[in-house]
């Protein structure tokens, strides 16, 4: 109840003219400090159906035994320089592997990560591993949203392999919003849903955020090594394309969701407080995160953010496989002009950017060695020309590997997840091409 309602009410009481006017009046004022007494001096609740950021979980989130190490107070440009991160490589289909809504590590093929496959990977030459996660049917309901505690450990565990090897990690929310097409949607953090009603928009977020404050208090401990990416490719089954108009009201969310992650992980304190975020555009695709309505989040700290964006430019040739022959003059020129703008809007201003995806499928035409010679000799020139010019503009390649060879799905597979090697001489000498390019 507002004071100044208050005197409304009381000139209206002194127009009475009646003798119980003076009684009227102390029993209003006695039931008017009766209401005002009873309201709670705490912050107003939201209403229902709102977002509790401060919300108290019934059952407390899972904490981690892992001994607190000491942060540095380098800047995220000054880190990576020093640290010499200059290449890197994602774990693909794995730890973000999911079939009917349900994360798991074998779904999708490939086998446990194990500590050779790290070491194999920091011996080849690469600094920084990419753990894509998927956190969707590891959830538990609303509205503690609880993680499995298994998963949560499993996923410790294989932030810990790659850190025993040597190499810089990042963790993220990623087929948690899988959208395919614009009829198929498998994820649960939707933008299109999200923009649906108030009522889902609220769902979603408070759910993201209750996803993401878990993730945050389990890793609090560790060091700066670990690195936090907030989602992956969040698009409307469109990929990118589309209306300017009917986009921009979706990448605002976006940007309301990259600025709650901010929020949510420098409140769960400890190492945290200071910890590197990677931040990402609409559908991380170049164009969206150049894109003036892509907008960085505020952050209580400076220069701890990071950049990033994917790229399998042509399309045809990076992952459709339909494309043989890349390395002209123009095919070079257009990975120049994508990059070099990231040069000027954030790493001239200090701060880093990663390709958090990048890569070329093998091609393979039986029956047509000419052309299959043609497909190898452009996947080599095209991964060591994107790392060369990723290095050129300052920017940090990280090649996405779902471990396939064969097969007619995306064959983007390097190395041997059994022992770390390269899975074969053609796939060794990619290797060795992308890492030579980029340092």
């Amino acid at each position: 109840m507002r004071l100044n309602n208050n005197h409304g009410v009381l000139q209206r009481i002194n127009i009475f003219t009646t003798p119980y006017s003076s009684a009227l009046l102390r029993g209003f004022l006695i039931i008017l400090t009766f209401l005002f007494l009873s309201c709670p001096s705490a912050p107003e609740k939201k209403a229902v159906g709102g977002i509790d950021f401060d919300y108290v979980p019934n059952v407390p989130d899972t904490e981690s035994a892992y001994p607190a190490e000491a942060m540095g107070n380098k800047t995220a440009l000054r880190y990576f320089r020093d640290e010499k991160i200059a290449l890197g490589w994602n774990v693909g289909n794995t730890l973000d592997a999911y079939s009917n809504g349900k994360s798991g590590e074998t779904l999708w093929g490939n086998p446990e990560i194990n500590q050779d496959l790290m070491n194999g990977l920091k011996a080849a030459g690469f600094d920084i591993v990419r753990i894509p996660i998927t956190w969707m049917g590891r959830i538990g309901a609303a509205p503690d949203y609880h993680i499995e505690d298994a998963w949560m450990r499993r996923v410790g565990e294989v932030a810990g392999l790659a850190h025993k090897a040597g190499l810089k990690v990042i963790i993220n929310l990623h087929h948690d919003g899988s959208t395919s097409g614009k009829t198929k949607e498998d994820g649960w953090l939707s933008l299109t849903r999200a923009r649906e009603s108030t009522e889902n928009y609220n769902q979603i977020t408070q759910k993201f955020i209750r996803v993401w404050k878990q993730i945050a208090v389990y890793f609090k401990n560790y060091g700066e090594w670990l690195m936090f990416e907030s989602f992956n490719e969040l698009h409307d089954g469109g990929w990118g394309e589309g209306n300017q108009s009917e986009l921009n009201p979706q990448i605002d969310i976006l940007n309301e969701w990259n600025q709650y992650f901010t929020n949510i992980v420098r409140k769960s304190g400890g190492n945290n407080e200071t910890r590197y975020l990677v931040i990402p555009g609409y559908c991380t695709k170049a164009k969206h995160t150049l894109s003036s309505a892509f907008v960085l989040p505020r952050d209580t700290v400076p220069d701890k953010q990071v950049v990033t964006f994917h790229y399998y430019d042509p399309y045809q040739f990076g992952i459709q496989g339909k494309m043989s022959k890349w390395g002209s003059a123009e095919d070079k020129q257009s990975t120049d002009a994508v990059f070099a703008p990231f040069k000027e809007k954030f790493v001239d201003k200090g701060i880093p950017v990663i390709i958090a995806e990048m890569g070329a499928v093998r091609q393979v035409y039986p029956g047509d060695s000419a052309r299959d010679t043609e497909a190898r000799q452009s996947r080599l020139a095209y991964l060591s020309h994107v790392c060369s010019t990723a290095k050129k503009y300052g920017l940090v390649p990280i090649y996405w590997d779902n471990g396939a060879t064969t097969g007619g799905g995306e064959k983007f597979g390097l190395f041997s997840r059994a022992d770390g090697q390269p899975n074969s001489d053609v796939s060794k000498t990619m290797i060795e091409a992308m890492v030579n390019a980029a340092k």
